[in-house]
């Protein structure tokens, strides 16, 4: 069971890992992965070092990278490492026998198979090192031959855990992986191979498994005091208050900076944030009217962070659409900025969503349109908006049940309108102008609005095959000028590097270090 645990271990940041793999991953589970998976897209911007990923300036020997795979391969290692002992294992020795042997396994090839699938949608064909194998003792691994055989691979894995853990995860402790963590991720690997039929019976499964259901309110969701919802199928949750941040020579320890990241990388630079997240203003006026996931997940200029209780705007140099000597859009997600930043306690709790039911629904959605079932597409999508604009509040009546929260909910007394999804598209298809089906356009817009800064909107709009066109639209190249405090749009003067958006660089350092990978295989582009 040690050896498990040390699988599980891998799910969380960790500042001795550079003990371990030489690579430093004390914001491993938020950083890299939600610049990676947001910034691409130009929904999330932002500055210094990070705003390479803004303007396809990011090249095979960036940090993010070789932290991205030493990270991921490193908890195949462990799942490898535990997956070979266990096989030398007599099944007498477990609590369940030949049972209880399996269990383990299970979760074992469900967070290597997990690990496998966030390393190809980043990176494409991957070397695959099977049970026992690490880089040190297969040092010279190849990339697979095609992304297939990386994807049955995953395949098996997934299924193999699928048949054999529970809906609840085991023991109740929540963290565990679970049945439906290995049907929904088994879907979106079907996704990723266009067998949509299949992916959509494995949504329908999780969707009629009576486990999951969407929370009433979007704003609980980033709540600091709430974790594992009913809507989380996977969630790392960073609750454990790792004490005070100062004590150091030079005024804070980065071995306590776990639970911190998080909301210094999101909070306004105003109020002390480092400037890794500005939300662009094409995306906060894309909401339509009435859909509160925008009040309840940033604050823009002129708007209070009803968390903290500060105002955006408030302070000479910040009084303008954009802000710094790189201009960025005065705009804060409050998805993690929930406390103020403070160097003297740096620990905020939060949760880091990995896979939601929203989710689950949306890819359902497209499944059902790919598929031709239109209506039930159309109804996922609009489940998802119910809760958006405020119905689900409205029907658990939680004004009255949290008079007292920051933002103001919904109660009996009120009403909202939840205009119809595929009438509001149809219009804002033929406004904006794009050519992708009605259907497309808002799957990937209502991921656009519900999973802004969390991990999968840029990968969803890139193999869904519209982030070309998404970026074309949303953000044109050549409008206005690069040095405006006073111009809202994003000034974009690049064009779209079509290979950069469809998979990142094989790391440099593993192109040196891995003697079955040479200059030739790395991705196009690059």
């Amino acid at each position: 069971m040690e050896g498990l645990v040390g699988c599980y271990d891998t799910f969380y940041p960790d500042k001795k890992a550079f003990d371990e793999i030489g690579v430093d991953l004390s914001m491993w589970g938020f950083k890299p992965q939600f610049m990676l998976a947001n910034h691409p897209a130009m929904d999330t911007q932002a500055s210094g070092w990070d705003k390479n990923y803004n303007t396809q300036d990011w090249i095979a020997s960036d940090v993010e990278f070789i932290q991205l795979w030493a990270g991921h391969y490193r908890a195949i290692t462990r799942c490898n490492y535990f997956l070979d002992g266990l096989n030398e294992m007599e099944d007498e020795l477990f609590e369940d026998g030949a049972e209880g042997k399996k269990w383990l396994e299970a979760e074992a090839r469900a967070i290597r198979a997990w690990n496998y699938l966030n390393l190809a949608k980043n990176f494409g064909r991957i070397p695959m090192l099977e049970t026992g194998e690490d880089f040190l003792n297969t040092p010279a691994k190849p990339r697979a031959a095609t992304v297939d055989e990386t994807w049955e691979f995953v395949i098996q894995d997934f299924e193999y855990a699928a048949a054999i853990l529970d809906w609840r995860p085991s023991n109740g402790e929540y963290g565990r992986v679970t049945k439906g963590f290995c049907l929904s991720y088994l879907g979106i690997v079907k996704m990723y191979q266009e067998k949509y039929e299949e992916a959509k019976s494995l949504f329908k499964q999780v969707m009629d498994s009576g486990i999951y259901s969407l929370v009433p309110c979007y704003s609980y969701l980033f709540d600091t005091d709430k974790a594992w919802t009913t809507e989380d199928i996977f969630a790392v949750v960073m609750w454990t208050d790792n004490g005070s941040n100062m004590g150091s020579a030079n005024g804070w320890d980065p071995q306590d900076d776990h639970y911190m990241f998080a909301m210094y990388n999101t909070a306004s630079t105003e109020y002390g944030g480092w400037g890794s997240l500005y939300i662009s203003w094409e995306c906060y006026y894309s909401f339509e009217e009435g859909d509160r996931r925008r009040q309840m997940s940033m604050a823009a200029l002129g708007e209070e962070n009803p968390f903290t209780g500060q105002l955006l705007g408030a302070s000479e140099g910040f009084t303008t659409p954009k802000i710094g000597a790189e201009y960025m859009p005065n705009i804060s997600s409050t998805k993690y900025w929930r406390m103020p930043a403070d160097y003297n306690v740096i620990n905020q709790p939060f949760t880091m969503h990995h896979l939601r039911y929203s989710e689950i629904l949306l890819d359902y959605a497209e499944c059902c349109f790919r598929t031709g079932e239109n209506a039930n597409g159309w109804n996922a999508i609009n489940q998802v908006r119910e809760r958006a604009f405020g119905r689900l509040e409205i029907e658990s009546n939680l004004k009255s049940q949290n008079p007292d929260y920051p933002i103001r909910l919904l109660g009996a007394d009120d009403q909202v309108t939840v205009p119809d999804a595929q009438t509001y598209y149809s219009q804002y298809k033929n406004e904006k102008g794009y050519s992708a089906d009605t259907w497309l356009v808002a799957v990937n817009m209502e991921r656009r609005h519900e999973f802004n800064a969390e991990y999968s909107f840029f990968y969803d709009i890139k193999r869904s095959g519209m982030i070309e066109e998404f970026l074309n639209i949303e953000y044109p190249k050549g409008i206005g000028t690069a040095d405006s405090y006073t111009q809202w749009q994003t000034y974009r003067n690049f064009d779209l590097n079509m290979n950069k958006l469809n998979l990142y660089p094989i790391p440099y350092q593993e192109i040196l270090t891995n003697n079955g990978i040479d200059p030739s295989d790395q991705n196009p582009g690059y």
